[in-house]
């Protein structure tokens, strides 16, 4: 009885004694540019565990794959709308797929870089998406905090969304956690379903003369922290409302976070709303 006793009082004490799984705070900033018009902004990424959060300037997006759900906050006006993940909607779920599809065909640069005091490893890359064509390069580290956190999380919400689309999405992103990133995008016809013709038609022909939007992001802030289930919650004192039609949102390259058409491509799972 006393050597089951000290057992267990031992699986106890070197249970305790392990870490708490941390999560990722993430701090990018970024430059975007297009013809004479230029913009710098700010988002912070959490990630922890099966949770992703993003904070812009504008909006904040939960992504929470425990509960499926993928939830849009407007600060300012203390609303916000929710998306099922992966969405049962096929015209939702046909625009995540584009998004996801985007950030193929990854190969080694051959350089790498130090940013925020850790060394990452440029990748080229490019690909379509409904706003147009890209090319970019992307820097990743293996080393950072929460590199693995990070690359489960995009793992795991690239694997749900594979059961909700006819065309599986591309899962072929580096591992680790993306550093910096400059791309350049060239506004094409865009085509997102559910979309009139006639309105389709009047955005082509406004895009058309758009200058190709330069993109460059940089991780000036990286650490592993502790966050709480609140990290990632709604406000209770947010409203809730009617989700968008699908002319009114787009998908980022990378992950599924919306962004005004014709927005830029975005670094991995950390794309910048507007």
């Amino acid at each position: 009885m006393r050597k089951l006793t000290a057992l267990v009082a031992g699986m106890t004490l070197a249970i305790t004694a392990l870490p708490a799984a941390a999560g990722v705070v993430i701090t990018q900033k970024q430059h975007v540019t297009s013809g004479t018009n230029a913009r710098d902004s700010e988002q912070t990424i959490l990630v922890q565990g099966n949770k992703q959060k993003m904070v812009t300037e504008k909006h904040t997006i939960i992504t929470d794959l425990d509960k499926g759900m993928l939830y849009v906050l407007d600060p300012k006006a203390k609303s916000y709308f929710e998306i099922e993940f992966p969405p049962k909607q096929p015209q939702m779920a046909a625009m995540m797929a584009a998004s996801q599809n985007a950030t193929m065909n990854f190969k080694k640069a051959g350089t790498t870089r130090e940013v925020a005091g850790y060394k990452c490893t440029d990748y080229d890359g490019g690909g379509h998406v409904m706003q147009g064509d890209y090319v970019l390069k992307e820097c990743f580290s293996s080393t950072a905090p929460g590199a693995e956190e990070f690359t489960a999380f995009e793992k795991n919400m690239m694997d749900k969304l594979k059961t909700a689309t006819a065309v599986p999405p591309n899962s072929g992103a580096p591992h680790g956690v993306p550093l910096a990133l400059d791309s350049t995008m060239k506004m094409g016809k865009v085509n997102i379903p559910g979309m009139a013709p006639d309105q389709a038609a009047k955005i082509n022909e406004m895009m058309a003369q758009r200058k190709p939007i330069i993109t460059s992001m940089v991780v000036e802030k990286i650490e592993s922290k502790k966050l709480t289930d609140a990290d990632f919650a709604v406000p209770s004192d947010y409203t809730k409302r009617d989700l968008p039609g699908p002319g009114g949102m787009m998908m980022k390259p990378g992950a599924t976070k919306m962004a005004p058409l014709g927005g830029a491509p975005a670094a991995g799972a950390a794309p910048a709303a507007h």
